[in-house]
């Protein structure tokens, strides 16, 4: 063997003419070339051509086109432009007259809401805090008076009743002498004027005993607002009954020993009511009540004019003894 710089400088020979020069071909239009073998491949890039021919002028296998390398999907996502979905994207419209219209259509129902708005709190304001009244006693006390009367008086009912000659009618407490003995009276004195009990007009049929009056309500007599106080109805059906009992009793007196009620609906103020009132049949002893002349069951209801129930009453009227008490007069 040789030794030493010469020998190695042979070795060197020696391997560069047993390896074949490839040169890498020049870049054609056609995309394929013919290597010394004549192999087909495909013409890589040119950057692969410059790459191949910086790092690896000599080979003894024949060449290999370069796989070219697999992008990152993370990457190639990342740098994509984001663009919103095809339900969010909004097409422009070239026309904007629909805009106009968007917003007068807009502008129509504020309007209409507003005019609802304002209307419904007009009448919650007037529900709930009602416009002062004339004091009592006052000339427009006095004109709004005589402007329930005079509607009271053309009702059909009222009309119905006057014209039947088996009824007889009268205002309330229009037989009793004016003065202290009206005044002191619940429904004749703070009950009085336009804004209680402005109107009473009584029937009476003298041979059945039924007893009907017709009562207006004014805003004074409410409790809740808008709402008649059920105090004030237990008033006028007590009277009311107690007039029937009366009317029926030979000493034309008697008091109130029991009375039921059951308020089946509410009874708006500021209308016109009905009241009946009818001598009971029979009780659970067996006898008639009605014929009693120390003891009588009333029934009664208030309605409506259409005919609902509002109270339905029940009330026992005695005449008692050992006390003398001052008859009541017709017209009472």
């Amino acid at each position: 063997m040789l030794a030493g710089p010469r020998a190695g400088l042979l070795l060197c020979r020696r391997a560069a003419l047993g390896t074949r020069c490839v040169r890498p071909p020049p870049v054609r239009a056609n995309p394929t070339i013919r290597t010394c073998r004549g192999i087909v491949a495909r013409s890589p890039a040119p950057s692969q051509l410059s790459l191949r021919s910086s790092t690896r002028l000599f080979t003894t296998t024949r060449p290999r086109s370069a796989d070219p390398k697999p992008e990152d999907p993370i990457a190639a996502t990342a740098a994509a432009p984001i663009s919103p979905p095809e339900s969010q994207q909004q097409p422009a419209s070239p026309n904007k007259p629909p805009r106009r219209r968007r917003r007068g259509r807009g502008l129509y129902h504020s309007a209409i809401f507003l005019l609802v708005g304002i209307s419904l709190g007009t009448l919650l304001r007037f529900a709930l805090a009602p416009p002062p009244r004339p004091p009592p006693g006052s000339q427009a006390d006095a004109v709004l008076t005589a402007k329930i009367h005079e509607d009271g008086a053309s009702l059909p009912l009222v009309r119905q009743l006057s014209a039947d000659p088996s009824w007889t009618s009268w205002d309330a407490y229009s037989g009793l002498p004016s003065g202290r003995m009206v005044s002191s009276r619940i429904t004749s004195g703070p009950l009085s004027g336009s804004g209680g009990l402005a109107f009473q007009r009584v029937f009476h049929n003298r041979d059945t005993g039924e007893l009907v009056s017709v009562v207006y309500f004014g805003p004074a007599t409410t409790g809740w607002p808008g709402v008649v106080h059920g105090g004030a109805l237990a008033t006028v059906l007590d009277e009311t009954l107690g007039r029937c009992a009366i009317l029926r009793f030979p000493a034309r007196t008697g008091v109130t020993a029991r009375l039921e009620l059951t308020y089946r609906a509410p009874t708006v103020a500021s209308r016109y009511y009905v009241v009946r009132a009818r001598p009971a049949v029979a009780d659970n002893e067996g006898h008639d009540q009605a014929k009693s002349d120390r003891k009588m069951w009333v029934d009664g209801t208030l309605e409506t004019l259409d005919g609902r129930v509002c109270v339905r009453a029940r009330a026992l009227f005695v005449v008692p003894k050992g006390v003398k008490l001052q008859p009541l007069v017709e017209g009472f």
